[in-house]
């Protein structure tokens, strides 16, 4: 089995209380000439998707590698430990809980799927095996089997084949395209509170000047936001439309935070009206 240069790493746990450092350590110890990266240990928690989504934006970036990838609303349930190995060679180590999957999507989709045996990683990570965490898989199985895999251990020494078939897969996001409007799921909000949507700018029929934006379930209000192409665009406490970095149609506030001004949180669904000058909708 080859080595990699390189391990990411992806978590929900912040970098409060050290459960993300702890994890370094056990790759660093096992692993040590690999270069750990940290893809972010700020998605919401349990944010599967958000998760696999940023996995998949960046690991096509770099050359093949390990990537560690634990959000684990499950952790210490029946629900399996795994390893994926991706078309283009690059293996995920996580939970069953279709993150890994949709990663891997952008790594040219599943090639192989494993499952861990937790004897076998932390007697060859040189652990106790019967001192693990029922709590912390993230430090006591994950890391150590990542470790292992990038210094170059054979996937048969620590898992057991399975069907690619059986693994856990979510759904696409929402998206709906009207012959006037978009239903989409808010997929991602960013630190500046800019609001990423399922659509895409080309969903919008007709190449609308403005777009009237409800959010449903939420409050009872019909926001305008003017389709732009920079934020450089908007006057201060306008909100707009644009294409963000990854391609995703987008809502952001100049100067603030458009999550807070609508009430949108990941998972909100959000209705785009494509309005036209005059006021005319499509």
């Amino acid at each position: 089995m080859e080595r990699f240069e390189v391990i990411t790493f992806l978590s929900d746990f912040g970098y409060r209380g050290g459960y993300a450092a702890a994890c370094e350590a056990v790759l660093a110890s096992l692993c040590p000439h690999a270069r750990v990266m940290h893809l972010s240990h700020e998605v919401g928690v349990g944010g599967l998707r958000e998760a696999a989504t940023t996995v998949g934006r960046v690991a096509p970036l770099m050359p093949p590698a390990v990537h560690l990838a634990v959000v684990d609303p499950d952790v210490g349930t029946q629900r399996r430990p795994l390893v994926v190995q991706a078309t283009r060679g690059d293996l995920l180590v996580g939970p069953d809980n279709g993150l890994l999957p949709l990663a891997a999507a952008a790594l040219g989709g599943v090639a192989s799927a494993w499952h861990l045996l937790p004897e076998r990683v932390r007697t060859l990570a040189g652990l106790a095996p019967d001192r693990m965490s029922h709590t912390f898989h993230g430090r006591d199985l994950f890391a150590p089997a990542a470790a292992l895999l990038a210094c170059g251990a054979p996937l048969a020494t620590l898992a057991e084949p399975l069907p690619a078939d059986t693994l856990v897969k979510l759904g696409p996001p929402l998206l709906e395209v009207g012959s006037g409007d978009v239903r989409a799921e808010v997929t991602e909000v960013d630190r500046f509170g800019n609001v990423a949507l399922s659509a895409t700018i080309a969903d919008l029929p007709g190449e609308p000047h403005s777009v009237a934006v409800e959010i449903e379930g939420g409050l009872d209000t019909e926001w305008i936001a003017r389709v732009v192409r920079t934020f450089a665009e908007l006057q201060s406490g306008e909100l707009g439309l644009y294409e963000d970095s990854w391609g995703s149609a987008a809502l952001a506030l100049n100067e603030a935070s458009a999550s807070e001004l609508l009430g949108a949180a990941t998972g909100a669904v959000v209705r785009l009206r494509a309005l036209h000058p005059r006021g005319r909708s499509s």
